[in-house]
């Protein structure tokens, strides 16, 4: 089951206070580490000042140094942020009554868009009475990873974040998909939790009508990805050479299977996707093989 939490403390702790605790309990990679601060992570939500308070910081500075390494959407706003963890506070409207605009808000928000993590996030409910998430489960080592191919998914629960509650998604486990608040604009406190040890996995935007996968998705790093795609439009012998280089000895599976997709727009032959069979990468190695497959 995916992990729910109800606060049992009123007590509260100030940002600062907050901070320091988080820094002196989670271990990069370590996931009880993460699950120990779900008690402070209450208390910080029972602070009803401190958002507040961080806003009219923000205010006060002309918002010329707002926000500048935040790599996410204006949904998202990045409190805090070490080499172990970072924290932000997510906003979550109510859908407008303009169709153009829910329109909008449906795909700035993410909402109704299933999909998992590849890195371990606790949350909890701030103002507000919370949006409404649909939680699933699936075994990622029995998935190849690739559009259209079936998983076998379990339906969780349906949880409605309001303050006083608590979600873990475990990486490369939990899918969720979020759905807008029904009676008030909302807000939730995030901590998420950096490692290398999770950057391996691939995450996944699922159909759950269908139950397969939609897209590959690579969120932060498209830009990345996008350029191995660019390299279809623009490259030369020098352009093969490198691909060929990262296919075979980047430390990111996924790079070297976007790499072998690049190599293939390019040279059209079966000799690239054997390649990847010799690869280390259990996904890669299957994804390889099923490419093969299809061409013969």
């Amino acid at each position: 089951m995916a992990y729910t939490y109800k606060s049992n403390t009123t007590e509260s702790i100030s940002l600062e206070e907050f901070i320091d605790t988080l820094n002196r309990t989670i271990s990069s990679g370590d996931e009880d580490s993460l699950l120990a601060c779900v008690d402070p992570l209450f208390k910080i939500s029972n602070n009803a000042n401190f958002f507040t308070e961080y806003l009219n910081k923000q205010l006060a500075s002309d918002l010329s140094d707002f926000q500048n390494a935040n790599v996410y959407s204006e949904q998202s706003y990045m409190i805090y942020e070490c080499k172990d963890f970072y924290i932000r506070v997510t906003y979550w409207p109510v859908l407008s009554n303009n169709n153009n605009v829910r329109d909008s808000q449906n795909e700035l928000f993410s909402y109704d868009f299933a999909h998992d993590h590849n890195f371990p996030l606790l949350t909890a409910g701030y103002k507000g009475g919370g949006y409404i998430t649909k939680l699933w489960e699936y075994d990622y080592e029995k998935v190849i990873g690739y559009a259209n191919e079936k998983v076998d998914i379990r339906f969780l629960e349906e949880v409605t974040l309001a303050p006083g509650r608590a979600l873990y998604y475990r990486p490369s486990k939990d899918i969720h998909s979020q759905f807008a608040p029904l009676k008030e604009d909302s807000l939730a406190i995030n901590i998420i939790m950096k490692s290398n040890k999770y950057s391996d996995c691939k995450q996944y935007e699922f159909d759950m009508n269908k139950k397969v996968i939609k897209n590959v998705m690579h969120g932060s790093s498209s830009a990345r990805f996008g350029l191995l795609e660019l390299t279809n439009l623009v490259y030369n012998s020098t352009t093969i050479d490198l691909l060929h280089k990262l296919s075979k000895t980047h430390e990111l599976p996924q790079v070297r299977e976007e790499s072998l997709k690049a190599l293939y727009n390019i040279e059209k032959t079966n000799e690239v996707w054997k390649i990847g069979l010799q690869d280390t990468d259990k996904s890669v190695q299957l994804y390889s093989e099923l490419r093969i497959e299809n061409n013969t």
